[in-house]
C-alpha cells in the first residue's frame, strides 16, 4: 500500500543512504517521487497506489532518477528487475 509523501521521502532517503536530518535535497527528492508516481500510473494506465508493489517501484524509480541526475550521466534503460515488476503490473491491470 502507498505511504504518505513524508513516508516515501523517508524511505527514499534511507534507500539512498541520506541521513533523515539532512534536508538539502528534499525538494528535489519529492519531485522525483512525484515523477516516479506519474510514470508508473501512466505506464499502467491506472492509479497503481493500492498495489502492494507500488511503494517499492516508486522508491526504486525515484532512486534511479536521483542517482542519474545531471548531464554527465546517461542511463540507457531501467534495471532489468525494475522493468520486470513494472511489466508485471502493466499486465495485471
Amino acid at each position: 500500500m502507498a505511504g504518505t509523501t513524508t513516508d516515501l521521502l523517508s524511505e527514499l532517503k534511507n534507500s539512498l543512504h541520506i541521513p533523515l536530518n539532512v534536508s538539502d535535497d528534499d525538494s528535489l527528492l519529492n519531485d522525483y517521487i512525484y515523477s516516479a508516481k506519474a510514470y508508473l500510473n501512466n505506464a499502467c494506465n491506472n492509479d497503481m497506489s493500492l498495489d502492494d508493489r507500488y511503494k517499492f517501484i516508486v522508491i526504486e524509480l525515484a532512486s534511479l532518477f536521483y542517482q542519474n541526475r545531471g548531464t554527465a550521466i546517461v542511463t540507457k534503460d531501467f534495471p532489468y528487475s525494475l522493468r520486470c515488476v513494472i511489466n508485471q503490473l502493466k499486465c495485471s491491470y
